[in-house]
């Protein structure tokens, strides 16, 4: 499985120019840069869970308004700050809930490049889904954060303390992955093929249970951990399977 190269989107404006030029062309230059920056998506950064509900944090442009929707409905919504800060306070869910975040401008819409997966209940989970790519789990983990497939390899994901080396065995092979300055670490296992295989990390043993027969989008208990099946294209889905806390 191939994760998905990052897509950073970067303003910078020609500060020297714009001193030099008119009060109309600085003027069409900041609107232009902050165009732009409105339509920068938005990121999760955290999801706290409190007895009340959930605050879902991340960054967006200042003062741009971040929804976060369900399907084709705004669901949850709130307004970044000067410091590109937002919180977005909602309920807890009964049941699994994709969110998709996004900017809205008038009448323009730009989604995030991620999902947010929001699960309540006595097994709560919050993760980013990123098609194609390691999901990244938000909560509390084990020492796995993420198993994800494509129906060939596996991608395994968790956290570590930087430069801390992991030592992932499965299907008779061994691989390492050193956890990065964001202190996350992600191993490919292109050799084991997507199928049910006992996953080794440290002294911790995690089974997986593998792909579900059908890509409903619906994240459903799968051995001691949850499982959501999901169709990328007509020929391509994606399993993503997060073990318990």
């Amino acid at each position: 499985m191939k994760l998905s190269a990052a897509l950073a989107l970067t303003v910078a404006g020609g500060l020297t120019l714009a001193a030099c030029g008119s009060s109309e062309t600085r003027t069409a230059n900041d609107e232009a840069v902050q165009g732009e920056a409105w339509l920068t998506p938005p990121v999760i950064t955290g999801v706290e869970q409190r007895a009340d509900g959930l605050i879902v944090r991340g960054d967006a442009a200042p003062g741009a308004r971040v929804v976060l929707r369900t399907g084709q409905t705004a669901g949850f919504a709130a307004s970044a700050d000067k410091a590109g800060r937002f919180e977005i306070q909602m309920p807890s869910p009964d049941a699994a809930l994709i969110l998709i975040p996004e900017i809205q401008a008038g009448q323009m819409q730009t989604p995030g490049r991620e999902q947010l997966l929001l699960i309540g209940g006595s097994t709560p989970l919050s993760a980013l889904l990123s098609d194609g790519g390691a999901s990244r789990r938000l909560g509390l983990a084990p020492l796995l954060d993420a198993v994800d497939g494509d129906g060939r390899g596996l991608v395994v994901s968790g956290r570590a303390e930087s430069g801390v080396e992991v030592t992932v065995m499965a299907g008779g092979m061994a691989v390492h992955a050193v956890a990065g300055d964001d202190r996350r670490w992600t191993a490919s296992l292109s050799g084991v093929g997507d199928r049910p295989l006992d996953i080794k990390i440290g002294e911790r043993v995690f089974d997986y249970p593998g792909p579900a027969g059908v890509a409903d989008g619906l994240a459903t208990r799968a051995g001691e951990g949850w499982r959501l099946t999901r169709a990328l294209s007509p020929s391509a889905r994606q399993t993503s399977w997060f073990p318990d806390a």
